[in-house]
Protein backbone atom coordinates (compact mmCIF):
# COMPACT_ATOMS: atom_id res chain seq x y z
CA UNK A 1 0.00 0.00 0.00
CA UNK A 2 1.37 3.40 -1.05
CA UNK A 3 2.03 5.73 1.87
CA UNK A 4 0.30 9.13 1.69
CA UNK A 5 2.82 11.87 2.43
CA UNK A 6 1.98 14.61 4.87
CA UNK A 7 2.12 18.23 3.69
CA UNK A 8 5.32 18.71 5.66
CA UNK A 9 6.97 15.65 4.08
CA UNK A 10 5.88 16.74 0.60
CA UNK A 11 7.30 20.23 1.03
CA UNK A 12 10.56 18.98 2.53
CA UNK A 13 10.94 16.43 -0.20
CA UNK A 14 10.53 18.59 -3.28
CA UNK A 15 11.79 22.05 -2.40
CA UNK A 16 15.36 23.24 -2.19
CA UNK A 17 16.90 25.67 0.28
CA UNK A 18 15.74 29.28 0.23
CA UNK A 19 12.45 28.66 -1.57
CA UNK A 20 9.24 30.19 -0.15
CA UNK A 21 7.00 27.37 0.98
CA UNK A 22 4.10 29.23 2.55
CA UNK A 23 2.77 31.94 4.78
CA UNK A 24 3.24 31.60 8.53
CA UNK A 25 -0.03 32.61 10.21
CA UNK A 26 1.63 32.95 13.61
CA UNK A 27 4.42 35.35 12.60
CA UNK A 28 2.54 36.75 9.56
CA UNK A 29 5.64 36.29 7.44
CA UNK A 30 6.62 34.25 4.41
CA UNK A 31 8.22 30.96 5.36
CA UNK A 32 11.19 29.57 3.45
CA UNK A 33 13.04 26.30 3.72
CA UNK A 34 15.90 28.26 5.31
CA UNK A 35 13.86 29.92 8.05
CA UNK A 36 11.04 27.55 8.98
CA UNK A 37 11.63 25.37 12.00
CA UNK A 38 10.39 21.79 11.89
CA UNK A 39 7.74 22.32 14.56
CA UNK A 40 6.29 25.37 12.77
CA UNK A 41 4.81 23.53 9.78
CA UNK A 42 1.37 23.43 11.32
CA UNK A 43 1.34 27.28 11.37
CA UNK A 44 1.42 27.48 7.56
CA UNK A 45 -1.70 28.61 5.71
CA UNK A 46 -3.30 25.70 3.89
CA UNK A 47 -4.27 27.77 0.84
CA UNK A 48 -0.80 29.03 -0.15
CA UNK A 49 -0.80 29.51 -3.97
CA UNK A 50 1.48 27.88 -6.50
CA UNK A 51 2.97 30.74 -8.54
CA UNK A 52 4.38 30.43 -12.04
CA UNK A 53 6.55 33.46 -11.38
CA UNK A 54 8.82 34.27 -8.44
CA UNK A 55 7.95 35.30 -4.91
CA UNK A 56 11.07 36.88 -3.44
CA UNK A 57 12.04 37.67 0.15
CA UNK A 58 15.77 38.31 -0.23
CA UNK A 59 17.07 41.57 1.22
CA UNK A 60 18.09 43.09 -2.11
CA UNK A 61 14.60 42.63 -3.59
CA UNK A 62 12.92 44.04 -0.47
CA UNK A 63 15.21 47.07 -0.29
CA UNK A 64 14.69 47.86 -3.97
CA UNK A 65 10.92 47.69 -3.50
CA UNK A 66 11.23 50.03 -0.50
CA UNK A 67 12.52 52.90 -2.63
CA UNK A 68 11.18 54.98 -5.50
CA UNK A 69 12.05 58.02 -7.60
CA UNK A 70 11.19 60.29 -4.67
CA UNK A 71 13.82 58.66 -2.38
CA UNK A 72 11.92 60.03 0.65
CA UNK A 73 9.59 57.29 1.87
CA UNK A 74 10.94 53.77 2.51
CA UNK A 75 8.33 51.13 3.36
CA UNK A 76 9.78 47.62 3.52
CA UNK A 77 7.54 44.82 2.21
CA UNK A 78 7.66 41.21 3.31
CA UNK A 79 7.82 39.89 -0.27
CA UNK A 80 8.00 40.89 -3.92
CA UNK A 81 6.02 38.98 -6.54
CA UNK A 82 7.35 38.89 -10.09
CA UNK A 83 4.32 37.44 -11.88
CA UNK A 84 4.73 35.22 -14.91
CA UNK A 85 1.13 35.91 -15.86
CA UNK A 86 -1.98 37.76 -14.77
CA UNK A 87 -3.11 34.59 -13.00
CA UNK A 88 -0.22 34.97 -10.56
CA UNK A 89 -1.64 38.35 -9.58
CA UNK A 90 -5.11 36.87 -9.17
CA UNK A 91 -3.73 34.14 -6.90
CA UNK A 92 -1.76 36.60 -4.79
CA UNK A 93 -4.62 39.05 -4.31
CA UNK A 94 -7.07 36.28 -3.40
CA UNK A 95 -4.64 34.88 -0.86
CA UNK A 96 -3.88 38.36 0.48
CA UNK A 97 -7.57 39.17 0.89
CA UNK A 98 -8.19 36.06 2.98
CA UNK A 99 -5.18 36.68 5.21
CA UNK A 100 -5.34 40.50 5.38
CA UNK A 101 -2.02 41.13 3.63
CA UNK A 102 -1.58 44.54 2.04
CA UNK A 103 -0.66 44.54 -1.66
CA UNK A 104 0.48 47.19 -4.09
CA UNK A 105 1.50 47.18 -7.74
CA UNK A 106 4.79 48.72 -8.85
CA UNK A 107 5.74 49.67 -12.39
CA UNK A 108 9.07 51.48 -12.80
CA UNK A 109 8.90 53.04 -9.33
CA UNK A 110 8.57 56.64 -10.51
CA UNK A 111 6.31 57.63 -7.62
CA UNK A 112 7.64 60.34 -5.31
CA UNK A 113 6.15 59.59 -1.89
CA UNK A 114 5.97 55.82 -1.48
CA UNK A 115 2.74 55.31 -3.43
CA UNK A 116 4.04 52.06 -4.98
CA UNK A 117 5.42 50.77 -1.69
CA UNK A 118 3.78 48.78 1.08
CA UNK A 119 4.73 48.23 4.69
CA UNK A 120 5.05 44.52 5.61
CA UNK A 121 2.97 43.46 2.62
CA UNK A 122 3.58 42.32 -0.96
CA UNK A 123 4.79 44.45 -3.86
CA UNK A 124 3.73 43.10 -7.25
CA UNK A 125 6.42 43.99 -9.78
CA UNK A 126 4.57 44.63 -13.03
CA UNK A 127 7.72 44.92 -15.15
CA UNK A 128 7.31 41.33 -16.39
CA UNK A 129 3.96 42.12 -18.07
CA UNK A 130 4.99 44.23 -21.08
CA UNK A 131 3.41 42.66 -24.16
CA UNK A 132 1.82 44.86 -26.84
CA UNK A 133 -0.92 42.43 -27.82
CA UNK A 134 -2.83 44.03 -30.66
CA UNK A 135 -2.74 47.12 -32.87
CA UNK A 136 -5.70 48.18 -35.01
CA UNK A 137 -6.35 51.38 -36.93
CA UNK A 138 -8.07 52.88 -33.91
CA UNK A 139 -6.68 51.21 -30.77
CA UNK A 140 -3.84 49.33 -29.12
CA UNK A 141 -4.17 46.55 -26.53
CA UNK A 142 -1.23 46.39 -24.14
CA UNK A 143 -0.22 44.85 -20.81
CA UNK A 144 -0.03 47.40 -18.02
CA UNK A 145 3.61 46.83 -17.12
CA UNK A 146 4.96 48.18 -20.40
CA UNK A 147 5.99 51.81 -20.76
CA UNK A 148 4.91 54.41 -23.29
CA UNK A 149 8.28 54.28 -25.06
CA UNK A 150 7.78 50.61 -25.86
CA UNK A 151 4.14 51.11 -26.85
CA UNK A 152 4.99 53.95 -29.26
CA UNK A 153 7.80 51.91 -30.79
CA UNK A 154 5.11 49.41 -31.76
CA UNK A 155 2.52 51.90 -33.03
CA UNK A 156 4.62 54.50 -34.86
CA UNK A 157 5.77 52.08 -37.60
CA UNK A 158 2.05 51.91 -38.46
CA UNK A 159 1.91 55.77 -38.49
CA UNK A 160 -0.26 55.64 -35.37
CA UNK A 161 0.10 57.41 -32.03
CA UNK A 162 -1.86 58.15 -28.88
CA UNK A 163 -4.00 61.32 -28.80
CA UNK A 164 -2.07 62.41 -25.71
CA UNK A 165 1.41 61.33 -24.63
CA UNK A 166 3.05 61.87 -21.24
CA UNK A 167 6.19 64.01 -21.30
CA UNK A 168 8.27 61.18 -19.81
CA UNK A 169 7.95 57.98 -21.84
CA UNK A 170 9.44 55.61 -19.24
CA UNK A 171 6.28 55.66 -17.13
CA UNK A 172 4.23 52.48 -17.24
CA UNK A 173 0.74 52.22 -18.71
CA UNK A 174 -0.89 51.00 -15.50
CA UNK A 175 0.78 53.55 -13.25
CA UNK A 176 -0.05 56.46 -15.55
CA UNK A 177 -3.71 55.52 -15.93
CA UNK A 178 -4.03 55.09 -12.17
CA UNK A 179 -3.17 58.77 -11.61
CA UNK A 180 -4.59 60.23 -14.84
CA UNK A 181 -1.66 61.20 -17.04
CA UNK A 182 -1.09 64.76 -18.30
CA UNK A 183 0.77 65.81 -21.42
CA UNK A 184 1.22 68.63 -23.90
CA UNK A 185 -1.92 67.56 -25.80
CA UNK A 186 -4.11 67.50 -22.67
CA UNK A 187 -5.68 70.89 -23.38
CA UNK A 188 -7.52 69.20 -26.26
CA UNK A 189 -7.80 65.57 -25.13
CA UNK A 190 -7.79 65.54 -21.32
CA UNK A 191 -5.78 62.94 -19.42
CA UNK A 192 -4.48 59.68 -20.78
CA UNK A 193 -7.19 58.07 -18.63
CA UNK A 194 -9.76 59.98 -20.72
CA UNK A 195 -8.50 58.11 -23.78
CA UNK A 196 -8.91 54.55 -22.49
CA UNK A 197 -11.41 52.32 -24.24
CA UNK A 198 -11.17 49.23 -22.03
CA UNK A 199 -9.36 48.00 -18.93
CA UNK A 200 -8.71 44.60 -17.39
CA UNK A 201 -7.94 44.57 -13.69
CA UNK A 202 -7.66 42.36 -10.64
CA UNK A 203 -9.91 43.83 -7.95
CA UNK A 204 -9.15 43.73 -4.25
CA UNK A 205 -11.35 40.62 -4.08
CA UNK A 206 -9.15 38.83 -6.60
CA UNK A 207 -11.69 39.06 -9.41
CA UNK A 208 -10.26 39.37 -12.93
CA UNK A 209 -12.63 41.74 -14.74
CA UNK A 210 -12.56 43.40 -18.16
CA UNK A 211 -14.50 46.65 -18.08
CA UNK A 212 -15.41 49.58 -20.32
CA UNK A 213 -17.84 52.52 -20.35
CA UNK A 214 -20.66 50.05 -21.09
CA UNK A 215 -19.50 46.90 -19.28
CA UNK A 216 -18.77 46.97 -15.53
CA UNK A 217 -18.75 50.75 -15.97
CA UNK A 218 -18.47 51.47 -12.23
CA UNK A 219 -15.16 49.60 -12.08
CA UNK A 220 -13.97 51.24 -15.30
CA UNK A 221 -14.57 54.69 -13.86
CA UNK A 222 -13.06 53.71 -10.51
CA UNK A 223 -9.81 52.40 -12.02
CA UNK A 224 -9.08 55.48 -14.11
CA UNK A 225 -7.31 57.96 -11.82
CA UNK A 226 -8.29 55.64 -8.97
CA UNK A 227 -4.81 55.73 -7.39
CA UNK A 228 -4.67 51.94 -7.24
CA UNK A 229 -7.43 51.77 -4.62
CA UNK A 230 -9.95 49.52 -6.36
CA UNK A 231 -7.95 47.15 -8.52
CA UNK A 232 -4.61 46.44 -10.17
CA UNK A 233 -4.75 47.35 -13.85
CA UNK A 234 -3.18 44.52 -15.85
CA UNK A 235 -4.22 45.40 -19.40
CA UNK A 236 -5.51 48.46 -21.27
CA UNK A 237 -6.93 49.24 -24.68
CA UNK A 238 -6.05 52.80 -25.67
CA UNK A 239 -7.27 55.04 -28.48
CA UNK A 240 -4.95 55.57 -31.46
CA UNK A 241 -4.87 58.35 -34.02
CA UNK A 242 -2.76 59.17 -37.09
CA UNK A 243 0.82 60.17 -36.29
CA UNK A 244 2.51 63.09 -38.04
CA UNK A 245 6.06 62.75 -39.29
CA UNK A 246 7.29 66.20 -38.21
CA UNK A 247 6.62 68.90 -35.62
CA UNK A 248 7.55 72.55 -35.36
CA UNK A 249 8.39 73.52 -31.79
CA UNK A 250 7.99 77.14 -30.63
CA UNK A 251 9.49 78.41 -27.37
CA UNK A 252 8.08 81.84 -26.45
CA UNK A 253 9.26 83.92 -23.47
CA UNK A 254 7.40 86.40 -21.24
CA UNK A 255 8.36 88.69 -18.37
CA UNK A 256 4.76 89.51 -17.51
CA UNK A 257 2.58 86.90 -15.78
CA UNK A 258 -0.67 88.48 -16.97
CA UNK A 259 0.39 88.39 -20.63
CA UNK A 260 1.57 84.79 -20.26
CA UNK A 261 -1.77 83.70 -18.77
CA UNK A 262 -3.76 85.62 -21.37
CA UNK A 263 -1.83 84.16 -24.31
CA UNK A 264 -2.00 80.65 -22.87
CA UNK A 265 -5.79 80.88 -22.61
CA UNK A 266 -6.00 82.29 -26.14
CA UNK A 267 -4.22 79.20 -27.45
CA UNK A 268 -6.64 76.99 -25.52
CA UNK A 269 -9.54 78.72 -27.21
CA UNK A 270 -8.37 78.84 -30.83
CA UNK A 271 -6.48 75.49 -30.83
CA UNK A 272 -4.02 76.74 -33.43
CA UNK A 273 -1.32 74.45 -32.00
CA UNK A 274 -1.31 70.67 -31.67
CA UNK A 275 0.22 70.81 -28.19
CA UNK A 276 0.76 73.55 -25.62
CA UNK A 277 2.78 73.61 -22.40
CA UNK A 278 4.53 76.18 -20.27
CA UNK A 279 6.98 76.85 -17.50
CA UNK A 280 8.50 79.40 -15.14
CA UNK A 281 12.11 80.02 -14.16
CA UNK A 282 14.10 82.63 -12.24
CA UNK A 283 14.88 85.75 -14.25
CA UNK A 284 18.51 86.85 -14.31
CA UNK A 285 17.41 90.34 -13.30
CA UNK A 286 15.34 89.06 -10.39
CA UNK A 287 11.76 87.89 -10.33
CA UNK A 288 10.50 85.28 -12.76
CA UNK A 289 10.13 84.73 -16.48
CA UNK A 290 7.65 82.46 -18.20
CA UNK A 291 7.69 80.35 -21.34
CA UNK A 292 5.07 78.90 -23.65
CA UNK A 293 6.11 75.76 -25.49
CA UNK A 294 3.76 75.30 -28.43
CA UNK A 295 3.96 72.58 -31.06
CA UNK A 296 2.44 72.26 -34.51
CA UNK A 297 2.31 68.90 -36.25
CA UNK A 298 2.90 68.87 -40.01
CA UNK A 299 4.02 66.87 -43.03
CA UNK A 300 6.92 67.91 -45.29
CA UNK A 301 5.63 70.26 -47.94
CA UNK A 302 2.92 71.60 -45.63
CA UNK A 303 5.05 73.52 -43.14
CA UNK A 304 3.31 75.87 -40.69
CA UNK A 305 3.25 79.60 -41.38
CA UNK A 306 5.15 81.10 -38.43
CA UNK A 307 3.52 84.51 -38.75
CA UNK A 308 0.09 82.94 -38.67
CA UNK A 309 0.92 80.66 -35.73
CA UNK A 310 2.31 83.54 -33.65
CA UNK A 311 -0.16 86.21 -34.69
CA UNK A 312 -1.50 88.30 -31.80
CA UNK A 313 0.70 86.73 -29.11
CA UNK A 314 2.41 89.06 -26.63
CA UNK A 315 5.71 87.28 -26.02
CA UNK A 316 9.05 89.07 -25.91
CA UNK A 317 9.77 89.58 -29.61
CA UNK A 318 13.23 88.42 -30.60
CA UNK A 319 13.59 85.84 -27.82
CA UNK A 320 11.55 83.11 -29.50
CA UNK A 321 13.18 79.79 -30.43
CA UNK A 322 11.69 77.84 -33.36
CA UNK A 323 12.86 74.43 -34.52
CA UNK A 324 11.65 71.48 -36.56
CA UNK A 325 12.16 67.88 -35.46
CA UNK A 326 10.84 64.36 -36.13
CA UNK A 327 7.67 63.50 -34.24
CA UNK A 328 9.24 60.81 -32.07
CA UNK A 329 12.19 63.06 -31.19
CA UNK A 330 9.62 65.56 -29.90
CA UNK A 331 7.77 62.92 -27.88
CA UNK A 332 11.05 61.71 -26.39
CA UNK A 333 12.42 65.22 -25.84
CA UNK A 334 13.12 64.66 -22.13
CA UNK A 335 15.52 61.76 -22.75
CA UNK A 336 18.67 63.94 -23.19
CA UNK A 337 17.74 65.97 -20.10
CA UNK A 338 17.26 62.80 -18.05
CA UNK A 339 20.64 61.47 -19.17
CA UNK A 340 22.30 64.72 -18.11
CA UNK A 341 20.58 64.63 -14.72
CA UNK A 342 21.79 61.07 -14.24
CA UNK A 343 25.31 62.05 -15.26
CA UNK A 344 25.54 64.82 -12.66
CA UNK A 345 23.74 62.71 -10.02
CA UNK A 346 20.70 64.95 -9.45
CA UNK A 347 18.39 62.24 -10.85
CA UNK A 348 19.13 60.19 -7.74
CA UNK A 349 18.41 62.98 -5.23
CA UNK A 350 15.14 63.12 -3.25
CA UNK A 351 12.32 64.69 -5.28
CA UNK A 352 9.71 66.39 -3.06
CA UNK A 353 7.49 67.53 -5.94
CA UNK A 354 4.47 69.77 -5.51
CA UNK A 355 2.03 69.47 -8.48
CA UNK A 356 -1.09 71.62 -8.25
CA UNK A 357 -4.24 72.38 -10.27
CA UNK A 358 -5.42 75.99 -9.85
CA UNK A 359 -8.66 77.51 -11.19
CA UNK A 360 -8.28 80.21 -13.83
CA UNK A 361 -10.10 82.85 -11.79
CA UNK A 362 -7.53 82.50 -8.98
CA UNK A 363 -4.46 81.63 -11.03
CA UNK A 364 -2.80 85.03 -11.25
CA UNK A 365 -3.01 86.07 -7.57
CA UNK A 366 -2.25 82.59 -6.21
CA UNK A 367 0.69 81.84 -8.52
CA UNK A 368 2.07 85.36 -8.12
CA UNK A 369 1.99 84.92 -4.33
CA UNK A 370 3.59 81.45 -4.46
CA UNK A 371 6.41 82.71 -6.69
CA UNK A 372 6.99 85.83 -4.60
CA UNK A 373 7.50 83.63 -1.53
CA UNK A 374 9.43 80.87 -3.29
CA UNK A 375 13.15 80.59 -2.67
CA UNK A 376 14.63 79.53 -6.04
CA UNK A 377 17.30 77.58 -4.13
CA UNK A 378 14.54 75.35 -2.77
CA UNK A 379 13.94 74.12 -6.33
CA UNK A 380 17.40 72.55 -6.36
CA UNK A 381 17.64 73.31 -10.08
CA UNK A 382 14.36 71.52 -10.80
CA UNK A 383 11.89 73.02 -13.28
CA UNK A 384 8.56 74.70 -12.63
CA UNK A 385 5.90 73.44 -15.01
CA UNK A 386 3.11 75.91 -15.71
CA UNK A 387 0.43 75.01 -18.28
CA UNK A 388 -3.18 75.97 -18.94
CA UNK A 389 -5.98 73.53 -19.78
CA UNK A 390 -9.58 73.74 -20.86
CA UNK A 391 -11.83 71.78 -18.48
CA UNK A 392 -14.05 70.46 -21.27
CA UNK A 393 -12.05 67.33 -22.32
CA UNK A 394 -11.46 66.18 -18.72
CA UNK A 395 -14.19 63.62 -18.05
CA UNK A 396 -12.61 61.00 -15.78
CA UNK A 397 -14.81 61.10 -12.63
CA UNK A 398 -12.03 60.65 -10.05
CA UNK A 399 -9.58 63.05 -11.68
CA UNK A 400 -10.37 66.14 -9.65
CA UNK A 401 -10.08 69.50 -11.42
CA UNK A 402 -11.22 73.01 -10.40
CA UNK A 403 -14.68 74.24 -11.31
CA UNK A 404 -13.93 76.80 -14.00
CA UNK A 405 -13.71 77.01 -17.77
CA UNK A 406 -9.93 76.75 -17.55
CA UNK A 407 -7.37 75.73 -14.96
CA UNK A 408 -3.59 75.82 -14.65
CA UNK A 409 -1.20 73.01 -13.83
CA UNK A 410 1.50 74.54 -11.64
CA UNK A 411 4.13 72.08 -10.48
CA UNK A 412 7.26 72.63 -8.42
CA UNK A 413 9.51 69.78 -9.56
CA UNK A 414 11.95 70.10 -6.69
CA UNK A 415 15.30 68.37 -6.16
CA UNK A 416 16.27 68.31 -2.48
CA UNK A 417 19.69 69.93 -2.07
CA UNK A 418 21.41 68.93 0.12
CA UNK A 419 20.06 65.47 -0.78
CA UNK A 420 19.00 64.49 2.73
CA UNK A 421 15.76 63.14 4.13
CA UNK A 422 15.67 66.11 6.50
CA UNK A 423 15.76 68.59 3.62
CA UNK A 424 13.17 66.60 1.66
CA UNK A 425 10.82 66.48 4.64
CA UNK A 426 11.23 70.23 5.23
CA UNK A 427 10.29 70.88 1.61
CA UNK A 428 7.30 68.56 1.95
CA UNK A 429 6.01 70.72 4.78
CA UNK A 430 6.38 73.79 2.56
CA UNK A 431 4.49 71.85 -0.12
CA UNK A 432 1.67 71.22 2.34
CA UNK A 433 1.38 74.92 3.16
CA UNK A 434 1.25 75.80 -0.55
CA UNK A 435 -1.31 73.04 -1.11
CA UNK A 436 -3.55 74.47 1.62
CA UNK A 437 -3.38 77.85 -0.10
CA UNK A 438 -4.41 76.28 -3.41
CA UNK A 439 -7.26 74.29 -1.84
CA UNK A 440 -8.58 77.49 -0.26
CA UNK A 441 -8.64 78.99 -3.77
CA UNK A 442 -10.71 76.08 -5.14
CA UNK A 443 -7.81 74.02 -6.47
CA UNK A 444 -6.51 70.48 -6.09
CA UNK A 445 -3.29 68.54 -6.13
CA UNK A 446 -2.39 66.31 -9.05
CA UNK A 447 -1.63 63.24 -6.91
CA UNK A 448 1.86 62.38 -8.13
CA UNK A 449 3.77 64.60 -5.72
CA UNK A 450 5.16 64.64 -2.20
CA UNK A 451 2.41 66.48 -0.32
CA UNK A 452 1.64 64.93 3.08
CA UNK A 453 -2.01 63.84 3.08
CA UNK A 454 -4.24 62.54 5.88
CA UNK A 455 -7.57 60.75 5.53
CA UNK A 456 -9.28 64.06 6.22
CA UNK A 457 -7.26 65.69 3.44
CA UNK A 458 -8.39 63.00 1.01
CA UNK A 459 -12.00 63.43 2.09
CA UNK A 460 -11.65 67.14 1.32
CA UNK A 461 -9.95 66.29 -1.99
CA UNK A 462 -12.88 64.17 -3.18
CA UNK A 463 -15.49 66.52 -1.67
CA UNK A 464 -18.96 65.46 -2.82
CA UNK A 465 -17.55 62.29 -4.35
CA UNK A 466 -16.16 61.03 -1.06
CA UNK A 467 -19.19 58.86 -0.32
CA UNK A 468 -18.98 57.35 -3.81
CA UNK A 469 -15.25 56.66 -3.32
CA UNK A 470 -15.94 54.85 -0.05
CA UNK A 471 -18.72 52.83 -1.69
CA UNK A 472 -16.43 51.80 -4.54
CA UNK A 473 -13.73 50.78 -2.06
CA UNK A 474 -16.16 48.60 -0.15
CA UNK A 475 -17.43 47.03 -3.37
CA UNK A 476 -14.10 46.25 -5.05
CA UNK A 477 -11.64 46.09 -2.14
CA UNK A 478 -13.68 45.41 1.01
CA UNK A 479 -10.67 44.33 3.09
CA UNK A 480 -8.73 47.49 2.08
CA UNK A 481 -5.63 45.59 1.05
CA UNK A 482 -4.79 47.69 -2.03
CA UNK A 483 -2.87 50.98 -2.13
CA UNK A 484 -2.56 51.36 1.64
CA UNK A 485 0.45 53.70 1.49
CA UNK A 486 -1.78 56.56 0.29
CA UNK A 487 -3.63 56.48 3.65
CA UNK A 488 -6.90 57.45 1.93
CA UNK A 489 -8.98 55.15 4.13
CA UNK A 490 -6.83 55.03 7.26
Amino acid sequence: MKKKLSRRETIKGVLTAGIIIGFNLQTRSWATTDTLLDHQYHFLANDFPDFEGELLTDNDSLQKAADDFGHIIHLIPRAVLKPASVQDIVKMVRFAMVHQINVTARGQGFSTAGEAQVNAGVVIDMSSLTTVKEITDTSVLVEAGTNWFNLLNHTLPHQLTLPIVTDFLELTVGGTLSVGGLGAQSYQFGTMADNVLQLTAVTGKGELITCSPTHYSSLFHALRSGLGQFGIIVEARMKLTSAPSQVRFYQLYYDDLSLFLSDNKQLLKDKRFSAVQGGAEPNNNGGWKFSLQATKYFEPGSEPDNAQQLNGLNYNIGTEVIQDMPFFAYLNRLAPIVEQLKKIGVWYYPHPWCPLLIPDNQAEPVISDILSNLNPNDMGGGPILFSGYSCEPFNTPLFKIPKDHYFFYFSLMRNAIPPTIEQAEALMQINKAIYEQVVAAGGFQYPVGAIPMTRQDWRRHYRRKWRMVKTLKYRFDPKKILGSSRTIFD
